[in-house]
């Protein structure tokens, strides 16, 4: 088996940078492929990367990340907590345009050995980095800004970029001959 070797988020944080305006471009090019196509392609590089990731390790998302918590997200962290579901949003919670949202960074509860919670994490943490999901190309705004916090959504990019890389080049120059 190959060993797969993720960037750190110190080094993500360092690299992202110097991609991220050509993963915008990218993700034009991708907005033109066939949308089962990506998915293939996403679902089949997600698999093969989860596989050697240590989410938990990393915790990237939970440093820079706020997710939203629905009302059963509430309800089950208030549980495991011993308190009350007002109790735990005064504590923890901020309301923002009508969504509760975790009301700091990094998440309070990521400790050394990792999420406090995590048998009971909100949805939002559950599904993350989403590239599991269906119809990725409706996605690809949230998936170039997670590029820049998952290690592993950054090598899905990269992975992508190499494996459409003539159809990228090519979509490119008819864009640069476009506006011209």
């Amino acid at each position: 088996m190959v060993e797969i070797q993720l960037l750190t988020p110190d080094q993500l944080a360092k690299i992202y940078p110097e991609v991220e305006e050509e993963n915008w471009t990218f993700r034009s090019f991708l907005k033109t492929l066939k949308s089962k196509k990506l998915d293939n392609s996403v679902h089949k590089t997600h698999q093969e990367l989860f596989a050697h990731a240590d989410c938990i390790a990393c915790a990237n998302c939970c440093r820079l990340i706020v997710p939203a918590l629905n009302d059963d997200d509430v309800a089950r962290i208030s549980r495991l907590l011993g308190r009350s579901d007002e109790e735990f949003r005064a504590e923890y919670l901020e309301d923002v345009d009508g969504e509760w949202m975790i009301n700091s960074k990094p998440c309070p509860f990521l400790t050394e050995n990792g999420c406090a919670v995590y048998d009971r994490r909100p949805e939002l943490c559950r599904k993350y980095p989403f590239t599991d999901r269906k119809e990725i190309q409706s996605r690809l705004i949230t998936l170039v800004s997670n590029a820049g916090i998952c290690p592993v959504v950054y090598e899905v990019f990269e992975r992508l970029k190499t494996q459409y890389r003539k159809e990228y080049d090519s979509y490119q120059r008819e864009m640069r001959s476009y506006w011209r």
